[in-house]
Parts: C-alpha cells; sequence; structure tokens
C-alpha cells in the first residue's frame, strides 16, 4: 500500500509572490486557489489550482529563514514535493520502522506537517501533509 495518496501540491521558492502569482496566472492560467502569510511556517504564499494539486509558491518573511538561504544559495524554483497522507502519525512510524525520520509541525488551523530530509529521498525535500478532515 502507497504511502501517500496523491501529490497535494508542489512549493515553488520564489523572491517575489506577487510577480510570480501575476507571471502564472498571464502565461499558464493557473487560478489563484488562496493566498496569504502563514506565521507558523515564516511564509507568504498563495496556491495555485491545476486539476487536483497545486502550485504553491512562496517567499520567506526573514532572511533567517532557510528558504532566503535556499533563495541566495540556488536562486527562484521548485522547493518541495507535498504528497498527501491520510495519517501522519501511522504514515511518521510507517517511514520511522524504515529508518527515514520526520520533522513534523502543526499549523493553526489544524494541517499536519512532516518533512523528510533531502538525503533520505534522493536530493527532494519532500513534505508529508495530513490536512484538516474539513478541508481534505
Amino acid at each position: 500500500m502507497a504511502l501517500a495518496k496523491r501529490i497535494d501540491h508542489v512549493g515553488i521558492a520564489v523572491k517575489d509572490v506577487d510577480a510570480a502569482v501575476a507571471s502564472f496566472v498571464r502565461n499558464f492560467g493557473f487560478p489563484i486557489e488562496r493566498q496569504g502569510e502563514v506565521a507558523a511556517l515564516g511564509i507568504r504564499r498563495a496556491h495555485l489550482r491545476i486539476g487536483d494539486a497545486t502550485l504553491e509558491l512562496f517567499a520567506p518573511q526573514s532572511e533567517q529563514h532557510p528558504v532566503a538561504k535556499f533563495l541566495g544559495a540556488r536562486g527562484e524554483g521548485m522547493y518541495l514535493l507535498s504528497l498527501e497522507v491520510e495519517d501522519l502519525a501511522a504514515a511518521a512510524s510507517r517511514l520511522a520502522a524504515k529508518g527515514i525520520a520526520l520533522r513534523t509541525e502543526r499549523l493553526d488551523d489544524g494541517t499536519q506537517l512532516g518533512f523528510i530530509n533531502p538525503r533520505q529521498a534522493h536530493g527532494v525535500l519532500l513534505q508529508l501533509i495530513e490536512l484538516p478532515k474539513s478541508r481534505g
């Protein structure tokens, strides 16, 4: 049985969320699903709908944020792949049995996140996301 049930979103680190949104909407016609700040993560973001997934365009709100370091070293680009799971605790347990650790966070809206170090996923920062039952 697969660990994740679908791709939730692809995270793209940008320097200017408004400019990136304008570009993606103008050039590709992706509609804006939601946007705003996520204080718990220290980012400003916008989600653009593509089928049953989204592109998350986001920028850090401080120069000390890990994404600011990413932008300084690599420039704008794909930052993470987010995979939706039914139960983050169960997924974390399955991964722990394989020697893969998650760093977890819970957002104010009830969303639970687990991050897998890129060294354990062939260079890709994987985010596991358990959406609140009211949103998922």
